[in-house]
């Protein structure tokens, strides 16, 4: 298995309850994407993945990597793992980058943290592969563009493939197709969902249950709590909660082909 989460409890320092009892599994090559509305608490259990609670909050029960416990991860082992076999993609690519820096020199940086002995030419024909397979074509202009001269959804690939491009076992995206148009937003996903088959397993938050539609599975939160999980067609089928049939009322989900 490759990601284990079992029987979390998240509270905020003072005591007041963020996310209780959360359970799920993601094995090798699988999606599972957390659907909730906005307050869910979807995004925190993203950040206790990661690692990056902080010191607002207290984190009890399990979250097993490859059978290693990340709540309790010294910090040298943290280094290891986090940005080369985790990868997190984050909700704004507006704030990603560093506006006074070609968007390029910014990927090759993030690269070199953990490939240093890489050529400049191998990484740039690895960010231009990326880039295309992701949708963007004009690659060579893109890469020495500055982040402000570039869309929202241009930014996002970006920050997709800067997750990317270190070949992660888990890519953990928190709302990852929220600044790019409704047209693209299924077929980037399906494109997401083609590197589960070369491997990479990805933990997906949205509150668009279009988006995970293509997932293998659903987990349903509100509240901080687990409603429902289950295959997605399931879920997108026949649901068992309210809370979840609500979701796809709001949504309008029309019936699609199954990835």
């Amino acid at each position: 298995m490759l990601l284990e989460v079992k029987d979390l409890n998240i509270s905020l320092t003072s005591g007041k309850s963020v996310a209780e009892h959360i359970s799920f599994q993601l094995d090798q090559g699988e999606m599972l994407s957390i659907v909730g509305s906005s307050g869910a608490g979807k995004t925190t259990i993203c950040k206790a993945v990661m690692g990056l609670l902080g010191n607002a909050y207290r984190a009890k029960g399990s979250i097993l990597f490859h059978g290693r416990e990340l709540l309790t991860l010294p910090d040298r082992e943290r280094r290891t793992i986090y940005g080369k076999e985790i990868c997190l993609i984050m909700q704004n690519p507006m704030t990603a980058f560093n506006p006074s820096i070609r968007v390029g020199r910014q990927l090759e940086k993030t690269y070199r943290l953990h490939h240093s002995k890489t050529s400049r030419k191998e990484m740039y024909e690895l960010f231009s592969n990326l880039l295309q397979r992701l949708g963007l074509e004009d690659t060579t202009r893109i890469l020495n563009s500055y982040p402000f001269t570039l869309s929202g959804g241009m930014l996002q690939r970006l920050m997709i493939a800067a997750a990317l491009m270190n070949k992660p076992s888990l890519l953990v995206a928190d709302e990852a197709t929220t600044a790019i148009d409704a047209c693209n937003r299924i077929g980037l996903m399906r494109e997401l969902k083609g590197f589960c088959r070369e491997g990479m397993s990805v933990l997906f938050v949205t509150h668009d249950l279009r988006s995970a539609s293509v997932s293998d599975r659903i987990l349903v939160m509100d509240h901080g709590q687990v409603v429902e999980q289950g295959a997605a067609e399931q879920i997108l089928t026949v649901p068992q909660k309210d809370y979840t049939k609500h979701l796809l009322n709001a949504c309008r989900l029309e019936r699609r082909e199954w990835i």
